[in-house]
């Protein structure tokens, strides 16, 4: 019987798309459509209503009723495809045999084909499928004489002491005579494989029965699962990334234990001594195909696939050294394949710009419209290509103005400084690599103005962090929960924000990319090499590791085209005005609005004029007007 279908479909008063696929009966012995809940994306929606009909159409086609109606198994699979679930989980029901458990697996499996199903139980799973694995080796000979089983067959019987090791390695408490032994074969006469079968199939009932909770807590290493060991690598990873210093786990260590959550959520658990060589094949075989991200249809980018092969190697280098563990990587263990499967997508939005850098428009925008640390950090970004992490961690003592280099630092570096010139030197802490940065003038002056800032707050010196936040507190310290702070990429998105929100056109492109497009203007400017030495990469060179070993890093080649990409940006600079580090006005009124107050004064309007043309306050107008004539003054005073 068809089920209801709708042309327009709108979501309910929740937001949600729903459908009515399938029958079943009520509560009240009525036959009713089941209604399931799709998701409010629409698109999404529409795909997994697609799945839904697919597996509904295939339970009417193998019904023998005149309307078939939803079993409760079959419900609880529909369920999981309405949440968008890619593997369907099949539970352990209570009292169910473990063989019977693997069977109603394959039988799924062999139904519906389109579907991938797993077990939630993996343990049970696998000794369920070892246990009929090894029964349907036992050989058959419908020829076999009547009285043959009264001295038993030795290939039988290895077979059984085969399962009977597996159960004993993998921590199970065996009752005695639980597996087929010579007593529980009957004297009487057998005369097919089948009939033995049953008679053995009881013992093995006995044996189940008799331990419902078949994994023992005090199981030896041998019989622990994946997860299991994937939980203790992360309380590993716990006490190896523990900053003492800060009572909790760094950034990359949470990072870490994060990633060992997504292997749980996407590899089902099971036994490790099924984790042989092919397994692991497997296990990588799934990264380096590109999964889609969980509850999506969208596949992984090749990057985090590439992550997560990373974590998995270490977290199986790990367990090979871990003595709570049984088990040894194979000798073949570093010939894996870890190249990840290229997708036609990946290509679709290649261009010219082949990665994404702010343009000079941008970044003139950036620069009018950002408060004092907003114009820092920008200038931090362009001038030496620093990110998040190099910016909070800048100490006081790193800058050095307005002091040259001597006679036998110029004679490495490749050329001549003056006391005219400004430096930051230091040590990049992700690559642990040395490097110089030549300071635009607006940057010594963006820094003269942050050392001031610092000096109101204790500890000031060397060692010292020289950027805090108005609470004295450094940019990179973690937040309670011990999550990466936000703080520089928040502010950084408030002002593209507040750039978008005055009717300008700008990108939102997230703070990293300002260290791309230095990147970009150094490589521009100069050439490859020498943009490898301003990143601080460990190899600027690519085609040769070993240029370090026998070189130095001619930083004077970074200076020259330092100096080049400083005349490209003068119209960035522009835009800060004459005193950039002067505190900007609220974003109450539009900046827009405030340069055409500027103007309009200058050409001589009266500023009672000025409002009511521009629809705002004279108090406004006024106080716009005044701070304006003030930053002249203090310009002119400055000489």
């Amino acid at each position: 019987m068809p089920t209801r279908t709708r042309r327009q479909w709108k979501p309910d008063h929740r937001g949600n798309y729903v459908r009515q696929i399938g029958w079943k009966l009520s509560k009240n012995g009525k036959i009713v459509q089941h209604k399931f809940n799709l998701g409010q994306n629409r698109s999404e929606a529409e795909r997994r209503e697609s799945r839904l009909r697919e597996f509904w159409d295939c339970v009417e086609s193998a019904s023998k009723e005149d309307r078939p109606l939803w079993s409760a198994e079959l419900l609880a699979i529909a369920q999981q495809i309405a949440e968008g679930q890619h593997q369907i989980r099949i539970n352990k029901q209570p009292n169910e045999l473990l063989h019977h458990y693997s069977h109603r697996l394959k039988r799924l499996a062999s139904e519906y084909p389109f579907l991938q199903f797993v077990a939630d139980d993996r343990a049970a799973y696998e000794i369920g499928k070892s246990v009929l694995e090894d029964w349907e080796a036992v050989p058959s000979n419908p020829g076999l004489p009547l009285d043959s089983f009264s001295q038993p067959n030795i290939e039988q019987l290895s077979r059984w002491v085969s399962i009977q090791q597996q159960l004993d390695d993998s921590g199970f408490q065996l009752v005695p005579n639980a597996l087929l032994s010579p007593s529980d074969v009957p004297s009487h006469a057998m005369n097919s494989k089948q009939s033995a079968r049953g008679h053995a199939i009881e013992p093995l009932r006995r044996f189940e029965s008799a331990v419902p909770n078949y994994v023992s807590k005090d199981a030896p290493p041998s019989g622990a699962t994946l997860h299991q060991a994937f939980k203790s690598y992360q309380h590993y990873l716990e006490q190896e990334y523990h900053r003492v210093e800060e009572d909790q786990i760094s950034a990359w260590g949470r990072t870490q234990v994060r990633q060992v959550t997504t292997l749980m959520q996407h590899h089902v658990n099971r036994l490790l001594v099924t984790l042989d060589g092919e397994a692991i094949d497997e296990l990588f075989a799934y990264w380096r195909r590109r999964p889609s991200r969980l509850g999506t249809n969208n596949p992984m980018t090749a990057k985090s696939c590439s992550n997560y092969l990373g974590t998995l190697t270490r977290f199986l280098k790990w367990l090979h050294k871990s003595r709570d563990f049984d088990w040894r990587k194979s000798e073949d263990f570093g010939e894996l394949d870890t190249r990840v499967k290229k997708l036609p997508s990946d290509d679709a939005k290649k261009s010219l710009r082949q990665v994404e850098t702010f343009s000079l428009d941008e970044l003139k925008l950036l620069m009018r419209y950002g408060q004092p640390m907003d114009r820092l950090f920008l200038l931090l970004g362009l001038n030496c290509g620093f990110g998040r992490a190099e910016i909070a961690s800048l100490l006081v003592g790193e800058v050095h103005l307005f002091q040259a280099h001597s006679p036998s630092e110029c004679e490495i570096i490749g050329c001549q400084t003056t006391d005219n010139d400004s430096f930051i030197k230091r040590i990049r802490r992700k690559s642990g690599v040395y490097g110089e940065h030549l300071l635009f003038p607006m940057t010594v002056r963006g820094i003269e103005w942050a050392i001031q800032k610092r000096k109101q707050f204790p500890d000031f010196g060397p060692e010292a962090r020289l950027l805090l936040t108005e609470k004295g507190k450094p940019f990179d310290q973690p937040t309670k929960s011990g999550n990466t702070n936000q703080l520089i990429p928040n502010a950084f998105a408030k002002l593209i924000k507040r750039i978008e929100q005055d009717g300008n056109e700008i990108r939102n492109l997230s703070f990293g990319k300002l260290r791309k497009t230095a990147s970009h203007l150094i490589k521009l400017h100069s050439d490859g090499e020498t943009m490898g030495v301003f990143d601080c990469h460990g190899q600027p060179v690519q085609s040769d590791d070993l240029t370090d070993s026998y070189s130095n890093r001619l930083f004077g080649r970074v200076f020259e085209a330092s100096r080049r990409v400083e005349t490209y940006l003068a119209p960035v600079f522009s835009e800060a005005g004459q005193q950039p580090f002067e505190r900007q006005p609220q974003a109450y009124t539009k900046r827009s609005t405030i340069d055409r107050i500027i103007e309009l004064h200058q050409q001589g309007y009266p500023t009672g004029q000025i409002a009511s043309g521009l629809q705002v306050s004279k108090a406004t107008a006024s106080r716009h007007i005044q701070r304006h004539n003030q930053l002249i003054r203090e310009a002119a005073e400055n000489g």
